[in-house]
């Protein structure tokens, strides 16, 4: 299984230096693109996809994260930036249908 970040050049060089692969895209909508072709290749666990892109992008992400069951699709804070609050239990509502 591989790990592979999406997002800003920054974001997906600070993963190339651990030895992950990377995919740079310049927008919110090649981001979810990229995304989609990533989670089609079954050797792909783990997605990290950064932050940088806005709240209605973090909730496509959340959205596609949730129909996928696999690989894992993880949204992380751009370097430099703090954590965002996350509401997990809304989150798993939303992937339960409650």
């Amino acid at each position: 299984m591989r790990a592979v970040a999406v997002g800003g050049k920054l974001f997906v060089a600070s993963f190339r230096i651990a030895g992950m692969g990377g995919v740079v895209v310049e927008d919110g909508r090649e981001a979810l693109r990229v995304i989609q072709e990533l989670s089609r290749d079954p050797d792909i666990g783990l997605i990290l996809v950064s932050d940088e892109f806005g709240p209605e992008f973090a909730s496509r992400v959340g959205q596609l994260s949730s129909t996928l069951p696999k690989p894992v699709v993880y949204l992380l804070p751009r370097p430099g930036e703090k954590p965002s609050e996350v509401d997990y239990r809304a989150m798993l509502r939303r992937i339960l249908g409650i």
